[in-house]
């Protein structure tokens, strides 16, 4: 079997998402972790973004988190992460959408904003998001514990690495997983117990430090 490269930062949540998948689907790979602050030339030239994370199988290159995860997924067909079934695999295909566009957009929307009119109107957001993704989400696709039943799919890791940071939005907008998002809360308790996780992640102090100079006011 070809090589398989991780290009990485472990700061960034959408090379979490990738490192999980590989790590998931029981894949072999060597990380090549980048400053994002201090890029080196021959990332520009493998990254046609410019952004982290890149996978790289042999002579194929393959950028975009999503993407590759799914990617990652079809040329490894053993431990699956998408269902079988069309209208299923299309659901996943919505969340992970929505996490993509919605979620992550509201959530750093919240964490850049300066006045605190605009943090209260994109608080709001933020929760009504919780609560889409609680009831019209895991409550109604999933019997548990994950998002589309008893199995970790692409949709689990897609959204994780947002809620690891959470902590760090809490510390500085004060915004909370409701209580009553109850699939939410045991989804979270789950995946932090996964080899997935526990090889890939930090703790709050860690977010709060590096998220400063973006939630601080200027």
């Amino acid at each position: 079997m070809d090589r398989i490269e991780l290009i990485t930062a472990e700061v960034c949540p959408y090379a979490q998402r990738t490192h999980m998948a590989l790590i998931e689907k029981g894949l072999d790979f060597e990380r090549r972790e980048v400053d994002l602050a201090d890029k080196p030339e021959w990332f520009v030239k493998v990254s046609p973004y410019s952004k982290v994370p890149v996978v790289k199988i042999g002579d194929k290159v393959v950028w975009e988190s999503s993407i590759i995860n799914e990617f990652i997924d079809e040329s490894f067909p053993d431990r699956p992460m998408m269902p079988d079934d069309p209208f299923r695999r299309a659901q996943a295909r919505i969340w992970i959408d929505f996490c993509n566009t919605r979620w992550v957009e509201h959530s750093y929307d919240l964490l850049f904003a300066r006045e605190k009119a605009e943090q209260d109107t994109l608080r709001e957001k933020v929760v009504a998001d919780l609560r889409w993704m609680e009831f019209e989400g895991m409550a109604r696709l999933s019997d548990g514990p994950f998002w589309m039943g008893s199995e970790i799919t692409l949709v689990d890791l897609t959204f994780y690495p947002f809620f690891e940071r959470f902590g760090a939005l809490s510390h500085y907008r004060g915004v909370q997983i409701p209580d009553d998002c109850l699939c939410i809360i045991r989804w979270l308790e789950i995946m932090r117990a996964r080899k997935s996780v526990l090889e890939t992640m930090h703790d709050d102090a860690y977010y709060i430090a590096r998220y400063a100079k973006y939630a601080q006011a200027a």
